[in-house]
């Protein structure tokens, strides 16, 4: 049964983490030809593009904050889907144990490899020794006393599986994953800018060097 739950849980978060990234790209307008025919009209264009990288970059953004509400609505049904299952595999999983005809209620160590054992066997609940062997300490006659027992018994089971700790586990984890793919978007945009500034001096520094060259012809 466990391994079903953790076998549901990692296909759950590998189609939420199917998602694919947009880049946004620009082509630089014009050439190096170009530029040294016509010198004067070589920078214009940039400020003309200005506007345009920031509208780019207002769709860019509209569309990432598009992605992130899709993935926050399939994550709330995900988180739904998945709290109803661990109930129901949490429900199987207690019918199987009551089913059993003999039940380890629980116990405790006392050093020694030596401990005390509550047991169920049929409708009978006995308390054993064991260390060396395996002694019979008493049986519980009670009803009030067994019933007490055997409830305290199915509250924990009940609360072994707890969905809503999953629940959260699950979510820190897409958390994380958004703030990486936030992360990964900035690093990209400021390598681009720095690409971008990269070509711009470069594009200068050709202009200056054939602009000093045609006022040596002359």
């Amino acid at each position: 049964m466990m391994k079903n739950k953790w076998m549901v849980l990692l296909l759950l978060l590998i189609v939420l983490t199917n998602a694919k990234p947009y880049l946004v790209h620009a082509s630089p307008k014009g050439s190096v030809e170009e530029c040294i025919k016509n010198p004067d009209k070589c920078e214009k264009p940039e400020n003309p593009n200005k506007p345009s990288m920031e509208n780019n970059g207002n769709e860019s953004f509209s569309i990432s904050f598009f992605d992130v509400v899709k993935m926050i609505a399939a994550l709330a049904f995900v988180i739904a889907l998945l709290y109803f299952l661990l109930k129901f595999i949490n429900k199987k999983s207690q019918s199987y144990q009551q089913n059993r005809l003999v039940q380890n209620l629980g116990g405790t160590a006392l050093g020694g490899n030596r401990s005390i054992q509550i047991v169920k066997a049929g409708k009978r609940l006995l308390v054993l020794g064991v260390g060396e062997d395996v002694r019979l300490l008493k049986e519980i006659t009670d009803e009030q006393e067994l019933q007490e027992i055997l409830n305290q018994y199915n509250e924990q089971l009940e609360g072994s599986i707890q969905p809503a700790d999953a629940v959260t586990k699950l979510a820190g984890t897409i958390k994380g994953m958004l703030n990486k793919e936030e992360n990964n978007h900035d690093t990209f945009q400021k390598h681009f800018k720095h690409e971008m500034d990269a070509i711009k001096k470069q594009r200068q520094s050709i202009l200056k060097e054939f602009q000093g060259k045609g006022q040596d012809e002359k």
